[in-house]
């Protein structure tokens, strides 16, 4: 299971540089394989101290006996971004192949994530001997995040050659098992390919839940630390929420700046988003925004880590999720919120939400320059419309029953549909395995 980029562990830090959904997928996905009596290794580059605490991500950390981590090391001792990952392949690939050759353990099938993931699949499947079975699960696409970018920063994205990389992978590889339609249509009509199989992210229903949250957890201290409001103001608010990495695509401005319009007509809300420190660029933009649009009594900044043993509760007092976002591969924090019972608003670039949440029962609502669709589940707006964006979220913080109705259908469309039970079964009987 190689998941190459991004700094990969057993307890993730979710919102650091390249570490998100497709890490918590990894996991989620080996957890699901060990439940039936498979043995896995998760390949990610190390060789270098974690940002947060310092620790060297270098050789093999065990979970239990059927699951570990191997970190594979290059000459480049700090992090590596994912766009810049082609020049450091060839020696990763080289570590990889020497590590476990070492070991002499037999292996049945590779997965890899993501396109650098992939070529290092390519390679060490190059240098065993039968047939070992290489499916590629890429996540996205590179003409996926060509759109969804000015035309200036292809280049500093290096778009091109991932494009590139991505059509040698599906020269070579045994099949492909895509997370998303969106995902599977861009392969058949922009690389030609037909993919084996839709697997979309799957949500633990024991970690994330609808619950009463006690007035004693430790979510409201939390937050109110985050905020230096009181606890009671904290309890008492209606919650927008956002937990996605500190990067543009996620648009954290665009939901600062709806925020700030459906507060206006919407009393005792709060939004509380998450922050990476280590992207102080944006981070101190996005904190200026508030500030400049005066909501630093009503905006949360969760700066750093947001723990993975608070999360189950921040989704269950949230009373909406919100995501601008305008590259994602399938939506897992969406998700997590659906399955907690929390109702969504969303860009039209979201899978999970256009996909399911909304899907064929999705109503187009229009109101002048306003306009957004509405579904079951959720509600989304063009990408990069505030004002529209903006009215979905008052519409849902305004009108309690709708958004508890709301809140009810989004759960009853994932759970069960997209637990790991139902997904890796059909997994394993639609690929091949070695034997």
């Amino acid at each position: 299971m190689i998941t190459n980029h991004g700094m990969h562990e057993w307890q993730l830090l979710l919102g650091l540089p390249d570490t998100g959904g497709q890490n918590v997928f990894v996991n989620q996905f080996t957890e699901a394989l060990v439940k039936q009596g498979f043995r896995v290794t998760i390949v990610n580059r190390g060789g270098y101290a974690h940002p947060e605490n310092g620790t060297m991500h270098r050789g093999l950390v065990y979970k239990d006996s059927s699951s570990r981590i191997l970190y594979i090391e290059d000459s480049v001792k700090e992090f590596v971004r994912k766009e810049d990952m082609h020049e450091r392949l060839s020696e990763l690939g080289e570590f990889l192949i020497a590590a476990l050759n070492s070991e002499a353990i037999p292996i049945d099938l590779i997965l890899s994530h993501y396109w650098d993931a992939a070529m290092l699949g390519m390679s060490l499947k190059s240098s065993l001997s039968g047939e070992v079975p290489h499916i590629w699960i890429p996540h996205s696409l590179g003409i996926i995040k060509k759109r969804n970018v000015a035309p200036s920063n292809c280049e500093h994205l290096r778009i091109p050659e991932r494009i590139a990389a991505e059509r040698q992978i599906l020269r070579e590889i045994d099949g492909v098992v895509v997370t998303s339609e969106s995902i599977r249509e861009v392969l058949k009509a922009e690389y030609g390919y037909e993919p084996m199989l839709l697997l979309p992210p799957f949500v633990n229903p024991d970690w994330v839940y609808p619950h009463a949250v006690s007035p004693n957890a430790a979510i409201w201290s939390f937050l109110a630390e985050c905020s230096g409001l009181p606890i009671e103001v904290v309890q008492r608010s209606k919650l927008v929420t956002e937990i996605s990495r500190t990067v543009r695509t996620k648009r954290k401005d665009l939901l600062i700046k709806a925020f700030a319009q459906a507060l206006k007509r919407a009393p005792e809300v709060l939004l509380a988003m998450n922050l990476d420190k280590n992207r102080s660029d944006l981070t101190a933009w996005l904190q200026k925004l508030v500030e400049d649009l005066g909501l630093s009594q009503y905006v949360i900044f969760m700066v750093g880590e947001v723990r993975d043993k608070l999360l189950p509760d921040l989704y269950a007092i949230t009373s909406v999720y919100g995501t601008p976002s305008v590259m994602e591969g399938f939506g897992m924090s969406v998700e997590e919120a659906a399955a907690s019972g929390v109702p969504v608003v969303s860009s039209d670039r979201v899978p999970f939400v256009v996909e399911h949440l909304v899907g064929a029962q999705g109503e187009r609502k229009t109101s002048g320059k306003i306009t957004f669709t509405e579904g079951p589940g959720a509600i989304y707006a063009p990408a990069d419309d505030v004002e529209s964006f903006g009215a979905a979220l008052e519409s849902l913080l305004l009108d309690d029953e709708k958004r508890r109705e709301m809140g009810r259908q989004a759960h009853r469309i994932t759970i069960p549909a997209f637990t790991a039970d139902h997904l890796v079964k059909d997994f394993l009987n639609n690929i091949p395995i070695a034997s």
